[in-house]
């Protein structure tokens, strides 16, 4: 097993083949390891920096009036995140073992941003993509179902990932997925369960899942990650009609009648 020397060589050897707008500052980056539930934040509290994900992922989270956890940032590999040194109400830490970033201190970044114009531009760059991630979350909180969240869901993980092979690694368990998309962690594997069984999914282990009917996610979602464009001509494979509303928890569940589906059925 490396020594945390070696294994900090190792990381910074990964970053530094890693294409990413702060790399000129790469050189005064500092490594962090961190284990599964460890928090990520400023030792003066004064401070501001900003993080790059090497390996593993990281969540930003609060907590609701009602003392649920809700996630409102998920950060994966090659993204970047920023933590104030001021005192905020929310929670920032690791949700996978061995979870790896590098640090930037915020002084420093701004230093170089008021001197280079360029590297001003590629800094916006930077808060346009944590923008980007929160756009794409309050979509796929728009769903109407579990169905329909879960599969936008898996759809956003796969454009994120720098290997497209319809083959989805989730960062996070079933828990995070449900504190994610605001939902219970049973709703999410119902819906789970739900798209294996139509023949959409498939899971190889539990954080491998398969996509095996891309068009079936695509029609009812893909247009939110895909550039908006309209959804696809074919007949959708999950459609409204093939789904009712549970009042409690709003988990979609096959509807046994084959009649048609009114709007009076989703309340």
């Amino acid at each position: 097993m490396k020594n945390k020397g070696h294994a900090a060589d190792y990381y910074r050897r990964i970053l530094s083949v890693q294409p990413h707008p702060l790399k000129r500052l790469d050189a005064f980056a500092a490594i962090m390891h961190c284990h599964r539930g460890q928090e990520i934040a400023n030792d003066s509290g004064l401070t501001d920096y900003w993080y790059y994900v090497v390996a593993g992922a990281v969540r930003r989270c609060t907590i609701r009036s009602d003392g649920r956890r809700q996630i409102v940032d998920l950060m994966l590999p090659r993204d970047f995140f920023f933590v104030a040194g001021s005192k905020k109400e929310e929670t920032i830490e690791a949700i996978v073992e061995e979870t790896v970033l590098a640090s930037y201190s915020g002084a420093r970044v701004e230093q170089f941003a008021e001197h280079d114009p360029r590297f001003a531009r590629e800094l916006r760059d930077v808060a346009f993509q944590s923008l980007t991630r929160s756009h794409d979350q309050l979509l796929i909180l728009g769903g109407i179902t579990a169905l329909d969240k879960v599969g936008s869901f898996l759809l956003s993980l796969d454009g994120r990932a720098s290997d497209k092979r319809g083959q989805v690694e989730l960062p996070v368990t079933r828990y995070d997925m449900a504190e994610y998309l605001a939902v219970s962690v049973e709703t999410v594997c119902r819906a789970m369960t739900d798209l294996k069984q139509r023949g959409v999914i498939a899971l190889a282990g539990k954080r491998t899942v398969k996509i095996l009917n891309r068009s079936a996610l695509e029609d009812r979602a893909g247009e939110k990650f895909n550039g908006g464009g309209s959804a696809r001509s074919r007949p959708q494979t999950l459609k409204s009609s093939d789904y009712i509303r549970r009042p409690r928890d709003g988990c979609a569940a096959p509807n046994p009648s084959p009649r048609t589906y009114h709007a009076s059925a989703a309340r």
